[in-house]
Parts: structure tokens; sequence; C-alpha cells
């Protein structure tokens, strides 16, 4: 209560110190504040984690597009999709790999963070499906790589017992994204 009081004493004496500075005493009320104000914008820049789900949450809307689309427009679309979803889970994995030593696992586990990237991939990459290309396969493979990339370094780097359990849920996504792969092969005959 104190405190308050002193507080507003306190703005109330900024508010007549500055009134009476500004050179204008027939405006009575109006703070007159400097048109040119040293404040920098803030480097703002987003966890991994939030960059790849924005970049993610894109591709999907992205995607989605692509399959309401023309189907003479789908393929282009899904290929530069796909081939962006590699680029966002490849950054996502090395971010992730340099600061493997500073992270709390028990809180990326809670959180459930790789787990999400996981499936927010996998809805946008079964979109690919039927759609046959070599480039889509080829993009479909880069994510594939990217994965067991990750589930190898965390096979190596995490605990014996954390790894156990964490290992089977990447062979299980790994081995969704097989089929995917498989699914976007051009037929040969």
């Amino acid at each position: 209560m104190i405190f308050s009081r002193f507080l507003l004493i306190a703005v109330a004496a900024v508010g007549v110190a500055a009134h009476s500075r500004s050179g204008h005493a027939h405006k009575i009320g109006m703070v007159r504040v400097p048109a040119k104000v040293d404040v920098a914008p803030r480097a703002y820049s987003a966890s991994p984690y939030k960059d790849a789900m924005a970049k993610l949450e894109e591709y999907q809307d992205q995607t989605a597009d692509a399959m309401a689309g023309p189907a003479s427009e789908r393929e282009a679309k899904l290929i530069e999709v796909a081939a962006g979803v590699c680029k966002t889970v490849t950054d996502y994995n090395k971010s992730f790999m340099i600061n493997f030593a500073l992270l709390d696992l028990l809180n990326i586990g809670k959180s459930g963070e790789i787990i999400k990237i996981g499936q927010r991939t996998y809805h946008i990459l079964r979109s690919c499906k039927g759609t046959r290309s070599q480039q889509l396969t080829d993009a479909v493979h880069c994510t594939n790589d990217q994965v067991d990339l990750l589930g190898n370094f965390l096979f190596k780097n995490l605990p014996e017992a954390v790894s156990a359990m964490v290992i089977p849920s990447f062979a299980k996504y790994s081995d969704r994204l097989d089929m995917i792969e498989y699914a976007t092969k051009p037929a040969s005959y």
C-alpha cells in the first residue's frame, strides 16, 4: 500500500517535470516525448523448436492448398513442400545436436518436443503418398535420413535405460517414412 503511494507520487513528479520542460505551458496535461527515442529493436530469436514448428505449420498449410488445388500443379507443390520439410528437420536436428549437452532431457521428454515435430512432419509427408515422382521420393528420403541420424545420435548419447524407451519410437517413425518413400517411388515396369 505504501509502495503504491510512493510509486504514484514518483510518476506524478516525473509528469510535472516533463510538463514544465516541454515549453508549452498552454497545453496542460500534455507530456512532450522526443521524436527520436534510442530504443533498438530487440533481436528476438525463437527456440529452434518454435522455429521448426512454425515452418512445419506453414508447410502443412501449403500441403492442404496443394491437395485442394489442380492436379497438374500438385506434384510440383508437394516436391517444394517436401524439400522444405527436409531442410526444416535438418536445421532442427543440427541445433538439437549442438545444444544436446545443455538440454534437460527430462523436460524435453515431458514437453514432447521431438514427438510433436515428428507427428507434424509425418502428417505433411503422408499427403505425398500416391504422387509418384523421383524428386518427391528423394525429398522424403532426405527427411527419413534425418530421422535416422537423430535416432542414431540419441542411441549413442542417451543412457541405456532412456535409450531403450526412445529408440523404438524412432524406429516406428522411420518405418512410416520408409512406407511413404516407397509410395512416392515411380513405378518401374
